[in-house]
């Protein structure tokens, strides 16, 4: 009876975390509600729960890379660095080099609803709504695959305790895959975007640097150490060569949300670890498929969810019993990250969605197969790994 009163308590967690978080409620105070109501079932822990995550140190530390990124990308952003870096490429690139480059620059800002600054960039009148609406998203999202600085990528290595450019090296065949899928796509455009305008490399500084240094470092710490001196240079770097220089782009760049929502995936964590759940599950779905078991779990959580973080924050406690090997780990990203991409209510597909205004089951017969199609390739591939 035990066993059944911890399995509901976990679903029903579960399913307020997604549900407010797919109404677009607050995602800190969704996940700390969902882990505050999961520790009702043994609330004289909770005190003891909470000190335990409030001093470990990987916690702090992976608060603090978190908070780091966010203020990167804010500064990229706010100085007009990312504005003249896309001004650059456009005046050498053609329409089609365009459509590819334009979302995935700005796809390096990891802000909710990036994909509407980029819609704009490659507007044609000509294009099928559909195709331009797919490849914005397509492109903005599928670099988050491979990119050290991808918040959820950073959190699951973490959760997971592998470093994350061995993640990084197990998925580049997928994001390879996922690329000329894109390009497909691309090679049915012809012609020219338009007006040339001339523009600045100097915003790729601020990008390529923290990255480069943290690969360079991994090679001699661990990965939490690496990012921690990486992330400051990148942050510098990015201050100093903008014109626009204000104490106010970095204010914004401090988000409070962001820490609370980390520390809360890290307590509800050590909450569904404390109430046993993991072993339950386990010997509940142990004589399935765990391979099949993960890949279409985590797309259903990251389809539902439409928020990545989210979903590989509330997934990898429950599928670590049966995750064996780090392909697995990656398997778990892979299919979780294309359900968020594809999902209704994820901000970009909306605010995309708004911009070109294609039809929807026009543009679903687009994003759908190749979506699922990701996801049977990993499974494949992840499963024999």
């Amino acid at each position: 009876m035990n066993d059944v009163v911890t399995i509901v308590s976990i679903i029903i967690s579960f399913s307020l975390i997604i549900f407010l978080v797919a109404n677009r409620k607050n995602f800190a105070l969704s996940v700390l509600l969902g882990a505050f109501l999961l520790s009702a079932l043994h609330p004289e822990k909770l005190p003891d729960l909470l000190y335990k995550t409030v001093s470990d140190w990987k916690v702090l530390s992976l608060i603090l890379i978190v908070l780091l990124i966010k203020l990167l990308a804010t500064i990229l952003q706010e100085s007009g660095e990312m504005k003249q870096l896309i001004n650059a490429l456009s005046s050498k690139l053609s329409y089609r080099g365009l459509l590819i480059t334009i979302p995935s620059v700005l796809g390096l800002l990891p802000v909710p609803g990036g994909a509407l600054l980029s819609a704009p960039l490659i507007h044609n009148e000509k294009a099928k709504k559909e195709e331009l609406t797919f490849i914005n998203l397509w492109y903005r999202h599928i670099w988050f695959m491979i990119f050290p600085l991808a918040t959820p990528l950073v959190l699951l290595a973490d959760l997971s305790g592998e470093n994350i450019f061995t993640l990084i090296k197990l998925q580049i065949p997928i994001f390879v895959i996922c690329f000329f899928v894109g390009l497909f796509f691309v090679s049915k455009f012809s012609g020219d975007k338009g007006v040339k305008k001339e523009g600045s490399y100097r915003g790729l500084i601020a990008i390529l640097l923290p990255v480069s240094i943290a690969i360079s470092l991994s090679f001699f710490m661990s990965t939490y150490p690496a990012f921690l001196i990486a992330l400051p240079a990148g942050i510098f770097a990015s201050l100093y060569i903008s014109e626009r220089k204000s104490f106010d782009m970095v204010k914004k760049g401090i988000s409070i949300n962001l820490a609370v929502a980390i520390f809360g995936i890290m307590l509800l964590k050590n909450i569904i670890l404390d109430t046993g759940a993991t072993s339950i599950i386990y010997s509940h779905l142990s004589s399935y498929n765990s391979i099949l078991i993960i890949s279409s779990l985590s797309f259903i959580v990251g389809l539902l969810t439409a928020h990545n973080l989210a979903a590989v924050g509330i997934l990898y406690p429950i599928l670590s019993p049966f995750i064996d090997s780090v392909a697995l780990v990656s398997l778990l990203y892979i299919s979780s990250f294309m359900g968020y991409l594809i999902s209704p209510i994820h901000p970009c597909v909306v605010l995309t969605y708004d911009y070109f205004k294609p039809k929807f089951t026009s543009l679903y017969k687009l994003m759908l197969p190749p979506a699922i199609l990701i996801v049977i390739i990993a499974t494949i591939i992840y499963g024999i790994l």
